[in-house]
């Protein structure tokens, strides 16, 4: 188990876990068809001289749904690109514990808000059918990567909230061996 799931019900926990090794096996499927695409791509085109029909609008939106699914982890494992220096600063457990619920509270609010608009931009997706947009070649409604969007966010609001929780949960007391971990 990580370590936010060792502070959940274990039950729960397993269940997340399950969640991010399935995000996981995605994440390393998306890879391996970016990479098989690319080699046909050479393939073709130095072999046949022609051209692999419109493999950058699939890749598009592989690359949609990686991203996201990537985000979603890095929230989960609090892995993201993080500029937080009062973490080295602050030592007093009490203080950290507060400037981290702080951070958990603007990262939750933020992830809440992306994913309710994420929600409103499928909705007014979905309201445009049967004329909704699509990419030129073939067809590919952009709600397929819009839907990525709203999986990435929600993930991301889901486990932001679970950091929160377990955050409250600990106390102050907890912050000191977390901190180096939070960092």
């Amino acid at each position: 188990m990580t370590d936010l799931t060792q502070n959940l019900p274990p039950l729960f926990g397993r269940l997340i876990d399950q969640m991010v090794r399935a995000k996981e096996w995605l994440l390393a499927i998306g890879c391996l068809i970016m990479a098989g695409t690319f080699f046909l791509v050479v393939i073709f085109r130095y072999g046949f001289n022609e051209d692999l029909f419109a493999y950058e609008e699939w890749l598009l939106i592989i690359c949609f749904w990686m991203y996201f699914i990537g985000a979603a982890i890095g929230t989960h494992d609090k892995t993201h690109v993080n500029a937080d220096l009062l973490s080295y600063v602050i030592k007093d457990p009490k203080w950290a514990w507060l400037r981290t619920g702080l951070v958990g509270t603007i990262e939750l609010v933020v992830a809440l808000a992306l994913t309710y608009w994420s929600v409103l931009m499928l909705v007014d997706e979905i309201a445009s059918y049967p004329r909704w947009r699509t990419t030129i070649a073939l067809g590919i409604p952009f709600f397929v990567p819009r839907l990525a969007m709203l999986f990435g966010f929600g993930f991301m609001s889901f486990y932001s909230l679970l950091h929160l929780i377990v955050l409250i949960k600990n106390g102050p007391r907890a912050q000191k061996s977390i901190e180096g971990q939070d960092t």
